[in-house]
């Protein structure tokens, strides 16, 4: 979890929805990285478990989502979990960045 924190991180809401082995989840990201984020979510899956997920960034339109895979790199039980991107497109990488860096 140390490592997640070294990247530069913002404060984020935004309703996320993920598929995991045939089954659809959603939850709300309230942190957020160029390389991960933090769902709350009271049904946290297991370390390891990839994750399809779609999100729309704050201010942007619901045909701008961020679309990719993601494994789930720690939880916590009825609360929430942390996940590691495993693949973004580079159009998506670049809409992370310019958020994060503050610039929508």
């Amino acid at each position: 979890m140390t490592e997640e924190k070294r990247e530069a991180r913002t404060a984020c809401l935004t309703e996320v929805t993920f598929d995991h082995e045939g089954m659809t989840f959603s939850g709300r990201i309230t942190d957020l990285s160029a390389g991960g984020f933090y769902v709350d979510t009271i049904n946290p899956l297991p370390v390891g478990a990839l994750i399809v997920f779609r999100f729309v960034l704050p201010g942007m339109s619901a045909e701008g989502a961020v679309i990719g895979e993601a494994r789930v790199a720690w939880q916590q039980p009825f609360q929430g979990m942390g996940v590691r991107y495993d693949w973004l497109s580079d159009e998506d990488k670049d809409k992370l960045i310019r958020f994060i860096q503050g610039g929508s």
